[in-house]
């Protein structure tokens, strides 16, 4: 793996932690906000406490679940599109070094005779 591959997925997977731990904080911050409510209000009867609670939990836990499939969804679609920029980088750079060796075995000649038969077979495959 090449030293700008490895930074690049190091710089991906830093994102990707951010964009966790930002995510993470502001549901936490939302909990908190949700859950912090008046003294008065907290005060209801056992039934309507218990009934509301669990219906609340259940509302959390799918509001949760659908947060961290948003934020799967977007951290592989950020994902892809660095691989694919990567690669696409990668590809560009490999055409641009055989056209430059291209360019410098015309230039330069064949060496020997097998050197100048290797080439004309590889030239007649393409």
């Amino acid at each position: 793996m090449s030293e700008k591959s490895r930074d690049d997925t190091m710089k991906a997977n830093t994102a990707a932690t951010k964009i966790q731990a930002n995510f993470r904080g502001y549901r936490v911050r939302k909990q908190l906000k949700e859950t912090q409510q008046p003294y008065q209000k907290r005060q209801q009867s056992d039934d309507e406490s218990t009934s509301s609670s669990t219906s609340t939990l259940k509302r959390q836990n799918t509001r949760e679940a659908l947060e961290e499939k948003s934020a799967t969804k977007i951290q592989a679609g950020i994902r892809g599109f660095l691989v694919r920029k990567r690669q696409q980088a990668e590809q560009a750079a490999a055409t641009r070094i055989q056209a430059g060796f291209r360019g410098f075995v015309v230039e330069s000649g064949p060496l020997d005779v097998g050197t100048a038969l290797i080439l004309r077979i590889r030239k007649a495959l393409r």
